[in-house]
């Protein structure tokens, strides 16, 4: 079951809050929050999307399948959106032969500069041992470190229920029936055989493998427009 918009909302409000903590406001309206939390769930989900296009443009599928993005990747998306600002445009840097580097120096100043540091230090509270906020909170509120009270949640890991027996059937699990239909669809039709009795037609045929006719093949050169007599 898909989870709800209005979690992630949720999930999402505390970072938003430790942001505007770490910038120096420490009040804010119901109204405001939702509103700053809403554009940064779009904007992280526009960045997503641009991300997952430039990977589909620019790699091959790995061995299971899947679509792995790049740092290039994600440095494509994050220009794209505008992130990476300062910068010229594509033609003058080429005109120049120099590349603009002035956006991607910024983003790199503010990640390892004290504002992103004084970010993860209000969102993991003092804590050596979390690497995120919803690992810190579930420290704070765990006496000791087992974390199965939130197994099979969101917060989780899932639960495991192997294999499901199903009783009474021809097979006694899904993956044997799934592998007998796909072994079924993949045999060959057979084709049926004449019987030896049965009449020929005209030109050797059989009087079954005559397609059927319809009515308008058999009005011969009259008009489809003239009376037909339906009697």
């Amino acid at each position: 079951m898909t989870p709800p918009p209005y979690l992630y909302h949720a999930l999402l409000r505390p970072s938003i809050l430790q942001i505007l903590r770490a910038a120096g406001y420490h009040g804010a309206r119901t109204s405001v929050l939702d509103s700053v939390t809403d554009m940064a769930a779009r904007y992280l989900d526009a960045l997503c999307r641009l991300t997952a296009a430039f990977a589909a443009n620019n790699n091959e599928e790995s061995e299971t399948g899947e679509l792995v993005p790049t740092i290039v990747d994600v440095r494509m998306a994050l220009q794209q959106i505008g992130a990476l600002l300062p910068e010229k445009s594509e033609l003058e840097q080429l005109y120049n032969g120099v590349e603009d580097t002035r956006g991607v120096d910024a983003f790199v100043a503010w990640a390892a500069g004290p504002v992103n540091k004084e970010i993860k230090r209000i969102a993991l509270d003092s804590s050596d041992e979390a690497t995120d906020y919803l690992n810190a909170l579930k420290l704070k509120h765990s006496k000791n470190d087992d974390d199965s009270r939130y197994t099979g949640s969101l917060l989780g890991k899932c639960i495991e229920h192997g294999n499901v027996e199903v009783e009474g059937g021809k097979y006694h699990s899904i993956s044997v029936w799934e592998e007998k239909m796909k072994e079924a669809a993949r045999r060959p039709t057979p084709q049926p055989q004449p019987q030896e009795n049965e009449p020929e037609g005209i030109n050797g045929d059989r009087e079954d493998s005559r397609p059927p006719s319809s009515g308008l093949s058999s009005i011969g050169d009259q008009s489809i427009a003239d009376p037909m007599d339906l009697e």
